[in-house]
């Protein structure tokens, strides 16, 4: 399988080569964008009554710039740095091509099914309940998008949409691996762990009919591991929106969770928003359980809203409960209740 994905990677990079002189065309140049996200929190964890507050951030700054040739082909790049140190410092960083056949993505990036994957609708920026932004100290994240092979370097590609539907697939060499850390030459491969050749499909639809949108997703994503059965995570979403409101919900099921044989773990949410002009409110809700090798159940809410101050800036605010027993109680607290106002700003 690793020649066939050698091979497709060989065949856009011999695309590329023979696109022809771009005459017409200008060299990439890299423009700038990215968030920044700033909240103020105030929580009660069920082990005492204290309000501990805490200054929350999360941003990246993105290079991103593309140039179209004379054929047609157009060319791109993409590269996420994170706003502040982490282990993660450039989350992901690839290159596409894309045309009338549709787009590939080559480095590392999410899968297709995660891309593709439509979920509830958030009712507030960073702190919606799907694989949220910021997030409750100590409590697990829930996430109804596949998650396990993340940023690893993959080429993925999506065909262009037809009557609304589109479908991607994405091959990872390996899933420990990630930009190539620690290879050489004579070491291409630097990490062979755990994860190792990763796979993943997905089609989605999205249309209108009557003022109604429809937007539906599945997925699914297979990971060969050397220390347990292979992951598997199957995902599927669905929202709908008219006139202000937007609902909908989501599922998914992974199997043999974190590489441990046997256990089960199923992520759900569901939600509602409604919104006029500059402004939206909405509640969420989320839930996940262990089953199998663990048990343990965690369930949350989010209330809130947003509302547009100006271009790029964004005011925020809400408020998010969180209980969790068994095997995913908080390790300060099995309930929690988090206040949180802040500002987004996107440039």
């Amino acid at each position: 399988m690793k020649k066939i994905a050698l091979g497709t990677t060989a065949l856009v990079a011999a695309t590329a080569l023979t696109a022809g002189t771009a005459s017409a065309a200008e060299k990439i140049k890299l423009g700038l964008g990215g968030y920044l996200q700033t909240s103020f929190v105030a929580a009660s964890y069920d082990d005492g009554d204290q309000l501990p507050t805490d200054i929350r951030h999360e941003g990246e700054v993105h290079f991103t710039g593309s140039t179209t040739l004379d054929n047609g082909l157009t060319f791109g790049v993409n590269i996420q740095l994170e706003a502040r140190a982490t282990g993660d410092q450039v989350d992901e960083t690839y290159m596409f091509v894309e045309g009338a056949f549709g787009r590939v993505n080559v480095g590392s990036e999410n899968s297709a099914a995660y891309l593709m994957h439509f979920a509830s609708p958030e009712p507030v920026i960073a702190w919606g309940l799907n694989d949220p932004n910021a997030e409750a100290g100590g409590f697990t994240t829930p996430s109804t998008a596949p998650t396990e092979v993340s940023d690893s370097d993959k080429i993925t590609y999506f065909t262009p949409r037809f009557s609304g539907f589109q479908v991607g697939a994405s091959f990872t060499p390996d899933g420990d691996e990630e930009t190539g850390t620690g290879a050489s030459p004579s070491n291409p491969i630097s990490d062979e762990g755990a994860e190792d050749e990763a796979y993943s499909i997905s089609a989605n639809y999205v249309n209108t009919f009557n003022g109604i949108s429809v937007k539906g997703s599945l997925g699914y994503d297979i990971i060969t591991s050397t220390s347990s059965d292979d992951i598997e995570e199957l995902s599927a979403g669905l929202q709908l929106g008219y006139g202000g409101f937007k609902v909908g919900g989501a599922y998914k099921l992974t199997e043999n969770e974190g590489d441990v044989d046997n256990q089960e773990r199923h992520d759900w949410n569901l939600g509602i928003n409604y919104g006029q002009g500059p402004w939206n409110i909405g509640v969420q809700y989320a839930r996940v359980e262990f089953d199998d090798a663990t048990d343990g159940e965690y369930d949350a809410v989010v209330i809130g809203g947003n509302y547009i101050l100006g271009p790029g800036v964004t005011a925020f605010g809400g408020v998010q409960f969180h209980k969790a027993d068994d095997a995913l109680v908080g390790s300060e607290g099995d309930e929690a209740t988090i206040f949180f106002i802040g500002t987004a700003l996107s440039f």
